[in-house]
């Protein structure tokens, strides 16, 4: 049911995957995507002793829930952002949005992140939005971008500035289609 009223609203998504189709238009748009994650939540000597090499360590993690009254939206983002502000390592950092495309939540999200300053990239460009799955899948993301030590190129989509150098954390967002925000603070696994 809730596919259905979000892929009912949006009806602009479309195009082909790695271009710029998520945040265009004035109406914005979402490509849906058919997207399930799994991630395995271990400590690291678990994962040791079974044989696997952590990918990424999740250190932060924050949620909000709002009205979606005018400003909602950003009040809620820069809350969570100045949480994590201490421990992000600025030089060293950079953002993976789960923007949809819908407005207008994903106007407020990117002009909160582009106060924060770090460089931005929206997943959803290659590879759809997958709504309820998104953010884990993000996470996913995240760790395989930390593990190689540098971010996906700019597509567009309201991605921002270059990959810094010696890229060790990652911080991911999750601004819902209909309500919640959130975020994640992913750091290398050394």
């Amino acid at each position: 049911m809730a596919v259905r009223q979000v892929a009912g609203e949006s009806g602009t998504g479309g195009g082909v995957l790695g271009q710029d189709r998520v945040c265009r238009g004035p109406q914005g748009g979402l490509a849906l995507a058919t997207l399930g994650a799994f991630l395995v939540l271990e400590s690291r000597e678990h994962a040791q002793a079974r044989g696997a090499r952590p990918r990424g360590r999740i250190s932060e993690v924050y949620s909000d829930r709002n009205l979606r009254k005018p400003g909602d939206i950003e009040v809620s983002l820069r809350r969570q952002l100045e949480v994590i502000a201490p421990q992000v390592d600025r030089d060293h950092a950079a953002i993976i949005s789960g923007a949809s495309g819908l407005e207008p939540a994903t106007s407020a999200e990117l002009t909160v992140l582009k106060e924060f300053g770090l460089p931005v990239r929206n997943a959803g460009t290659y590879i759809g939005h997958g709504v309820d799955a998104q953010f884990a899948a993000n996470i996913g993301i995240a760790s395989a971008v930390l593990e190689h030590g540098k971010l996906f190129a700019p597509a567009g989509s309201g991605d921002t500035g270059e990959s810094p150098p010696a890229l060790s954390q990652i911080v991911v967002t999750s601004v819902g289609n209909w309500r919640g925000e959130g975020l994640a603070v992913i750091t290398r696994a050394e």
